[in-house]
C-alpha cells in the first residue's frame, strides 16, 4: 500500500493508472517490481510481481562533508545522491559556519533524508545513508581503518586526485572528506593524516566547498567506480 507523499507522487505527479508497472524501493534499498491494482482517494495498492536482485556498486563511496551554511548543504545532499554516493556523513569542524542546535540537527537530518529520497527517485540510485552531524574527531573515530581515505586540501600542491588514483587503482570502500567554507585547520589535517587520510588537490583553482564536493564525487565515481563520463559534444 502506498499513501502520503508516495501516493501523491504516483497518482498526481507521474499520473499512473491501474495496470501500470512501477518499481518500488524500501528503506533497505531492496527493489520490487509491481503493478498498480487499485486506487482510493488517498492510497494505492500495488501487486508485487518480482523482487529484484540489488546491484552492488563496484565501490562504496562515502562523502564526509563539513556542514555548509544556508541551502548549500541541501544542494550537496541532493546532487551527491544523484551521483550515486552510498553514504553522507556531515561533520562539524573548526571553521564550520553553520551551527545547529541538538533540536535543529534532528530537523535538518529529516530534511536531508527527504531530499535524498526525492533525488533517488529522479536518478534511480539507492537512497544513501545519512548520519546525524558529528564533531570532526568523532567522525575520524567512526571510519573503518581498512577503507580508502581522501581529504581535499587546497594547500596540497604535489598530489592531485588523478595522480593518487594511478598509484591506488582499486578501492572497495572510499571516504572523501571536504571542508567547510573556511577549509580545514592544519591541526585537523594532521589528525586526519594520522589515521590514514591522504591529502589531495583538485588543481590550481580554489573551488567553493559545494563545488569541490560534487567535483570530487564525480571524479571518484569515474576513477574507481566504473562510471563512464558522457562524451563532450
Amino acid at each position: 500500500m502506498l499513501s502520503g507523499d508516495e501516493f501523491h507522487h504516483l497518482r498526481h505527479v507521474l499520473r499512473l493508472k491501474i495496470g501500470d508497472t512501477v518499481t518500488l524501493c524500501d528503506y533497505q534499498n531492496k527493489e520490487y517490481r509491481g503493478t498498480i491494482a487499485w486506487f482510493s482517494a488517498s492510497s494505492a495498492e500495488i501487486e508485487i510481481t518480482h523482487v529484484l536482485s540489488p546491484v552492488s556498486p563496484q565501490m562504496s563511496l562515502t562523502l564526509a562533508q563539513s556542514l555548509l551554511k544556508g541551502q548549500k548543504m541541501d544542494f550537496v545532499v541532493e546532487k551527491a545522491t544523484e551521483l550515486g554516493v552510498s553514504c553522507i556523513m556531515p561533520v562539524v569542524s573548526t571553521f564550520t559556519v553553520a551551527q545547529l542546535s541538538h533540536e535543529r540537527r534532528g530537523e535538518r537530518l529529516a530534511r536531508w533524508q527527504r531530499i535524498a529520497q526525492s533525488a533517488a527517485k529522479q536518478s534511480g540510485n539507492p537512497v544513501p545513508q545519512i548520519f546525524p552531524p558529528r564533531p570532526f574527531r568523532a567522525l575520524l573515530d567512526a571510519i573503518p581503518p581498512e577503507s580508502g581515505k581522501i581529504l581535499l586540501y587546497e594547500r596540497e600542491q604535489n598530489l592531485t586526485l588523478k595522480t593518487f588514483a594511478q598509484t591506488h587503482p582499486i578501492f572497495s570502500s572510499l571516504y572523501v572528506m571536504v571542508g567547510p567554507e573556511g577549509g580545514f585547520t592544519e591541526e585537523e589535517v594532521a589528525r586526519a593524516q594520522q589515521i590514514g587520510f591522504q591529502t589531495v588537490g583538485l588543481g590550481p583553482q580554489i573551488l567553493r566547498a559545494e563545488t569541490a564536493s560534487l567535483a570530487a564525487v564525480v571524479l571518484c565515481r569515474f576513477l574507481w567506480g566504473g562510471v563512464e563520463l558522457p562524451p563532450l559534444l
